[in-house]
């Protein structure tokens, strides 16, 4: 029996947050780990992008033909304690975690409350902020190996997860679970620096429109130095340039938003503006923190 059902030439706008309304030939969503996998096998001489959230990305057509799938996760979200570790499915989102861990009086990912990603795509890039990472508190992960056509556990050594990096980008597998450490926490504690971290994203972001968080990487001058998009953007009087639907966010010009309607070709011009007066400007050549679907 088929574990995943399968939408043809359906919108991909409520699987992004940027809310781009773009088309695709065709969408499978996997209901159950062993769903994903048969995916996985089933449209293998397909182009397949796996999408959890839908954060931190933007596509580069506003099509997509039955040459490439995409395979959505958020129905893989499970998460439970089980001997004395979390295990969480690939499409858990990771304010799940967060607010799981908080309930079973389990510290150490309060940080993960406010990160729009999901389990998936956290172990690949080592999400974190301030001095902490994903990785850190990672026992195992399954993955389905494309090469082998099998479902393999990795144990992480101390060398595999590094700053906003994992080995397994450079790995021939995609991502089904994780089991996660699971240190004595308190839940009042995490309870107030859940709602800390919150409160500092919601005064500092623009949360009143549709984004995908911050676009560029952090760019470092001639001599190493590391610089501030949004400075360089003030400097060049980006803050709320506009084209079409898309705007640089007049609350903080490091995320470029969607005011409603905006298209590809929206967030294209945007992009290709900042990066244009920042280089004319500055000699600062910018490049993307969000993964472009082409």
């Amino acid at each position: 029996m088929t574990e995943y059902f399968v939408m043809r030439d359906a919108s991909l706008k409520r699987f992004n947050t940027l809310r781009l309304d773009v088309k695709a030939d065709t969408i499978v969503m996997p209901h159950t780990i062993n769903g994903f996998v048969q995916a996985l096998r089933a449209f293998k001489d397909k182009k397949i992008v796996i999408i959890g959230n839908g954060s931190n990305m933007m596509f580069d057509q506003d099509y997509f033909d039955d040459s490439t799938v995409f395979i959505i996760t958020s129905m893989i979200n499970d998460i439970e304690l089980n001997d004395g570790e979390i295990v969480v499915e690939a499409g858990t989102r990771l304010n799940r975690l967060a607010w799981f861990s908080c309930e079973q009086s389990i510290g150490g990912y309060e940080f993960c409350e406010d990160i729009p990603g999901t389990m998936g795509g956290a172990l690949i890039m080592n999400a974190g902020q301030w001095q902490y990472a994903i990785g850190q508190y990672v026992n195992w992960i399954e993955v389905y190996n494309y090469e082998t056509d099998q479902v393999e556990r990795i144990e992480p050594d101390e060398a595999f997860f590094a700053y906003r990096y994992s080995r397994l980008t450079q790995m021939p597998v995609f991502m089904l679970r994780a089991g996660l450490s699971a240190p004595k926490g308190d839940y009042n504690e995490s309870l107030e620096k859940m709602l800390y971290y919150r409160h500092e994203r919601y005064v500092k972001q623009p949360r009143n429109f549709a984004n995908a968080g911050s676009v560029f990487k952090r760019p470092k001058d001639k001599d190493g130095n590391s610089l501030f998009v949004w400075k360089l953007f003030d400097g060049v009087n980006l803050r709320g340039f506009t084209s079409g639907g898309a705007m640089v966010s007049e609350k903080h010009p490091g995320f470029i938003v969607n005011t409603g309607n905006a298209t590809v070709a929206d967030m294209k011009a945007v992009i290709n503006e900042c990066i244009t007066r920042v280089k004319d400007t500055y000699d600062v050549q910018l490049e993307l923190e969000w993964r472009v679907i082409r």
